[in-house]
C-alpha cells in the first residue's frame, strides 16, 4: 500500500512541475520582441565589446507607455592596464538624431577591468513609441567610439 502512495505522490509532483513550466514559457514570450542588431566584437578604448542580446518591452508608468530596449553587453579588457565600462558608457540613437541615456530606473552594470578580465551585464533604454531607434552607441566621451546598428522587428 505505501508503494502506491508513494507512486501516486510522484506521478503527481511530476505532472505539476510540468505543467508549471509550460505555463510560464506562455507567458514570458507575450511581452518581449527580440530585435535585430550587427552584434559582431568591436575594440575600441581598448575594450572589447560585444552586444549579444537584445529585446524590446513594453514600459508604463501611470498613463506613460514606453518601448523598452534592453542590450546584453560583454566587454573584455584587451589593453595593457586597467579600463572602466559600465552601462553609463552608452546611449541609443534614434533617426532623428536625438540620443537617449540609460534607463535610470532599470538596472545596470558597471566596474573597473583588469587587464584580461571581462564583464557582461544589460543597458536598458525607455524610448517613447513614436520615435524610432537606430543604433547602440558606444560613447564615453564627448565622441561616439562604437556602434552597432539596431532594427526592430
Amino acid at each position: 500500500m505505501k508503494k502506491i502512495w508513494i507512486s501516486l505522490g510522484v506521478i503527481s509532483v511530476l505532472i505539476l512541475s510540468a505543467c508549471a513550466g509550460q505555463s510560464e514559457k506562455s507567458s514570458s514570450t507575450d511581452h518581449t520582441q527580440a530585435i535585430s542588431a550587427k552584434t559582431k566584437a568591436i575594440v575600441a578604448n581598448g575594450l572589447k565589446i560585444k552586444v549579444k542580446k537584445q529585446e524590446v518591452n513594453q514600459k508604463a508608468e501611470g498613463k506613460k507607455q514606453q518601448q523598452l530596449y534592453t542590450f546584453s553587453i560583454e566587454a573584455e579588457n584587451v589593453s595593457a592596464t586597467n579600463k572602466g565600462i559600465g552601462a553609463i558608457d552608452f546611449v541609443l540613437k534614434l533617426k532623428n538624431g536625438k540620443e537617449i541615456k540609460v534607463d535610470p530606473s532599470m538596472a545596470a552594470f558597471g566596474d573597473e577591468l583588469k587587464k584580461g578580465k571581462s564583464i557582461t551585464g544589460t543597458a536598458s533604454f525607455a524610448v517613447n513609441s513614436n520615435e524610432t531607434v537606430s543604433k547602440l552607441v558606444y560613447k564615453p566621451v564627448e565622441k561616439g567610439l562604437a556602434e552597432w546598428d539596431v532594427n526592430a522587428k
